[in-house]
């Protein structure tokens, strides 16, 4: 079924219940008792897995696109298990080695799998998710009578009913907490905070602001978050409890650049938006959408997050990265092109079709912008870091080769597959929570044969590989 066929079903079925859904989807985030830098679910707390190479940084971005974006990043995740290296000491599989995901959308939904479950991904995800008709589970929960009287609660949403649905699917009452104790890397699951348009990420960081405590927030929820797309599910809405005031204090350099005034910075940005969740009264609320809205590739927290921590070198050391030598991205992309049949045709596209193609090329467009000003940051980060580590420390000298830090960045995405018709085949899935079982098949072998043609990743295996003893 083409993308254009799928969305009108779904936009026809589920405007029929539209009227039953409330505003919003009030998630029971609790407020913080007293804020601690050193509680709560954070990147920090999830760095310490003692079997994980110190050589290797390895980082890996989930785009947003439906049940397409979720099998892709599934099938970079087999291919990394598969992708075996010596280095360090032993022979790895990368899929091991992989420190941090961020995701968005689609790609939410293997990330947080992953987080929680490891390598048991590998034995249920494909079958327990991806070969289901989540879209039509989806529709017949909101059109199904018994959900009418909380449908039409003010507090209770479609995406209410969506997290209830992906809870029993595939994360059994998971909460953020759970994953400091779970099987896989650290997880950012991105949002989209429609009141101020910037991204939403869930962890304890970000809920510091808020003074809630993510430790209890279930991932299920997180997820449905993520991927709550505008119209077809509601907004996800949390309290703001900053006003009861848990002791947290912003950085001094947000006051400064508050009263200093407006200036066109980054981090002029970043002090805007923690001034605004800071600012909030006694009853302040967030509401949240699809987290591609603000950021499709999941990349745009690395580099806002850069300018709070005041350096990539900061930021590293404050996450618990302290000893890698190599660090690499993999940006896993599951965008489609706009349609070439409108070419030969002298009908203009209907009104549908035309939505269809200007979100389509909005978020193309900046997905180019955000991977080309991520690759342009990134220089600078890798000097940053450079400059620190070689920095003598207490009267110590630098270590020699503190200078031997090096990045690769990874694109995967279905422009860069070898064959000419795959990819024209991958470019006209559909942005659905639905794929067909040849579909699925299809775009979960996709990666591994992205990542056999890249001359980025092999570049990678060679510069990780020792010779064997």
């Amino acid at each position: 079924m083409s993308a254009v066929s799928s969305g009108r079903r779904a936009a026809a079925v589920l405007a029929t219940a539209a009227w039953l859904a409330g505003c919003a989807s009030v998630a029971p985030n609790a407020p913080l008792r007293h804020y601690d830098p050193a509680y709560g679910y954070r990147v920090s707390a999830t760095s310490g897995d003692a079997d994980d190479s110190r050589e290797l940084l390895l980082l890996l971005s989930f785009s947003g696109g439906g049940m397409r974006a979720a099998a892709f990043a599934y099938g970079v995740l087999k291919a990394l298990a598969d992708a075996r290296v010596r280095f360090d000491g032993r022979e790895r599989a990368l899929v091991d080695e992989i420190d941090l995901i961020t995701s968005v959308s689609g790609g939410s939904f293997p990330a947080a799998y992953f987080a929680l479950r490891g390598r048991r991904i590998f034995d249920d995800f494909e079958d327990g998710f991806l070969r289901r008709d989540v879209q039509g589970a989806l529709i017949r929960r909101a059109l199904a009578p018994w959900n009418w009287p909380r449908l039409a609660s003010r507090t209770f949403g479609r995406s209410d009913l969506a997290a209830e649905y992906y809870d029993g699917l595939l994360f059994e009452g998971a909460t953020l907490g759970d994953l400091l104790r779970g099987d896989g890397p650290a997880l950012l699951v991105n949002a989209t905070d429609m009141t101020l348009a910037t991204r939403f990420v869930f962890d304890q960081e970000q809920f510091d602001l808020l003074c809630s405590d993510a430790t209890d927030f279930p991932i299920a929820r997180a997820v449905a978050a993520s991927s709550a797309v505008p119209v077809l599910l509601s907004p996800v809405t949390l309290r703001n409890y900053a006003a009861r005031d848990c002791g947290y204090e912003p950085p001094a350099w947000v006051g400064e650049e508050i009263e200093r005034g407006y200036s066109p910075t980054r981090r002029h940005e970043e002090a805007r938006r923690i001034h605004e969740y800071r600012s909030g009264g006694s009853e302040a609320y967030v509401h949240l959408l699809d987290g591609a809205l603000a950021d499709n590739l999941g990349l745009r927290i690395s580099i806002e997050r850069t300018v709070t921590a005041g350096g990539y070198a900061r930021l590293t050391e404050q996450a618990g990265f302290t000893r890698f030598r190599r660090v690499a991205y993999l940006v896993v992309n599951a965008q489609t092109e706009s349609r070439r049949d409108w070419i030969g045709s002298p009908e203009p596209p209907g009104t549908l079709e035309t939505l269809v193609s200007a979100s389509t090329v909005t978020l193309n467009r900046y997905n180019f912008e955000t991977l080309e000003l991520f690759r342009r940051g990134l220089e600078q980060d890798l000097a940053d870091l450079r400059e620190a580590r070689c920095r003598p420390s207490g009267g110590s000298p630098a270590a020699a080769d503190c200078g031997d830090v090096a990045a690769h960045v990874i694109e995967v995405s279905f422009a860069r597959h070898p064959d000419p018709e795959e990819r024209a085949y991958l470019s006209t899935l559909p942005t659905a929570l639905r794929l067909s079982a040849p579909e699925v098949e299809r775009t979960v072998a996709a990666p591994q044969r992205i990542l056999d043609a890249s001359p980025e990743f092999e570049a990678l295996l060679a510069d990780l590989a020792e010779p064997s003893p």
